[in-house]
């Protein structure tokens, strides 16, 4: 029973039945949100039996997308296009909070819980492993300036590694004496067991971390990571993993590959708004690594949540990766995997027939994911990518040796392209005559 007398005052009154029906509405216009976003991805969801070469049904997926009609995106190792399901959630969550900011905001808020569990299940963790952090940048450097290391300590990482991993370390070595060590792979690397070897090698007595790209963004090089954690762990040694070039690309199971901690962004490979990412700590590490952004009652946190201790954040955007990943697993991870490696190794197979190029990538799948990078020794960089978005539409990214990645000792001068899902063979074939007519000098 309620002991609270009722309130005789009309405004009162007014002001909570207000109150009581925006939040309805509010739940209402969510629930009817999740609906929608249900029924769109339900098309993706059935597929037949012979669906790996069913381009009907990879069109239908296309479909999905708000890409301009002609247009072969083969970027998504930078940042992947947001599925039109995803994005009219977003939007209509945007427009929550639009309407109602401080309730409308709270119920979004409130799903943070599901969507930890769901992420965690995606990736093979428990959910008190979880953090839900703003991209793959925020996830290394807090790892990188949380764990505790002496003036001295070595820390290994690859010559390929993204700058979110270089930098953080060399901030660390600048403020505290930390030594990183640059281990050498091949462009590309001939075995896994090549990868395996260098980092082998380059252990010494004071090493006490290895933090390496699960794929490396210059030239997609798979790391054999469980077996490096393995190695890792048979030193004495930690493992953190960058896995921005790998989740939504390939199943991921951190517990199965036996890493410290795994970070990675939604907005590449699981074509999620940008905005959000994963980062991923093993329970009994915890306690080892710090927060670097805290709050009120940060301390109050014993798991990971206390690595996301930011307050006040874009929940739209921290929803629609619930539904990023929904979207993913309306299709199917192994088979989004298959479709991948299709798309991937048929470019790989071709443009290798082709006179004047180099290929950066192995076409060996233990070593090799979506990314291709390529180039021709008889037209720079600039020029491919020139005509193959003036001529036939497509849009890829530069790769070339110079400020961004100085470590690397190959010279990588080309291109990278990155085949998803959504992408089809007729692009690929257009990637494929461009390098042709450069190659013979009728371009």
């Amino acid at each position: 029973m309620n002991d609270e007398p009722e309130s005789t005052d009309p405004s009162r009154r007014q002001f909570l039945n207000r109150m009581a029906a925006g939040a309805a509405a509010a739940g209402v216009s969510f629930e009817a949100t999740k609906a929608a976003f249900a029924q769109s991805v339900q098309p993706i969801a059935e597929a037949a039996q012979t669906w790996r070469v069913d381009e009907g049904y990879w069109e239908r997926i296309r479909q999905q997308f708000l890409l301009e009609d002609g247009f072969a995106y083969l970027n998504n190792g930078t940042v992947g296009p947001t599925p039109g399901p995803v994005y009219n959630a977003m939007v209509e969550y945007w427009r929550m909070m639009a309407e109602n900011p401080n309730e409308k905001s709270a119920i979004l808020q409130g799903r943070m819980e599901l969507i930890r569990q769901k992420v965690a299940r995606f990736i093979g963790a428990d959910s008190d492993e979880v953090a839900i952090v703003r991209n793959t940048t925020e996830g290394n450097s807090l790892v990188c300036q949380g764990i505790d290391l002496r003036p001295g300590d070595e820390v290994l990482i690859g010559y390929l590694e993204h700058e979110s991993v270089r930098q953080p370390w060399r901030l660390r070595a600048r403020r505290h004496g930390v030594v990183i060590k640059e281990v050498a792979i091949g462009t590309p690397p001939k075995s896994p067991e090549e990868i395996l070897n260098a980092f082998a090698d380059a252990i010494t007595p004071r090493t006490k971390l290895i933090h390496v790209a699960h794929s490396d963004t210059v030239i997609g090089a798979y790391t054999p990571v469980k077996e490096l954690a393995k190695l890792a762990l048979s030193k004495g040694l930690l493992c953190f993993v960058d896995g921005a070039q790998v989740l939504g690309m390939f199943p991921v199971n951190v517990h199965d590959l036996g890493v410290d901690t795994y970070s990675a962004t939604a907005h590449k490979w699981l074509d999620a708004p940008a905005g959000s990412a994963v980062l991923y700590v093993r329970r009994d590490l915890q306690d080892r690594i710090w927060p670097n952004i805290v709050t009120e009652n940060w301390y109050s946190y014993k798991d990971a949540r206390k690595y996301e201790c930011l307050s006040r954040r874009p929940w739209p955007v921290v929803a629609a990766l619930e539904d990023a990943i929904d979207f993913q697993l309306a299709i199917g991870p192994r088979r989004i995997e298959e479709r991948v490696r299709s798309l991937a190794g048929y470019l790989r197979a071709k443009a290798a027939q082709i006179p004047h190029i180099k290929m950066y990538s192995s076409n060996d799948p233990k070593l090799s994911g979506a990314i291709t990078s390529l180039g021709l020794d008889n037209a720079p960089p600039a020029r491919l990518i020139e005509y193959l978005r003036q001529k036939f539409d497509v849009y890829v990214a530069a790769r070339a040796k110079g400020d961004r990645y100085p470590a690397d000792p190959h010279g990588v001068e080309g291109i990278r392209i990155s085949t998803h899902y959504y992408n089809t063979f007729e692009q690929v074939d257009r990637v494929l005559q461009a390098l042709q007519d450069l190659s013979s000098g009728k371009a």
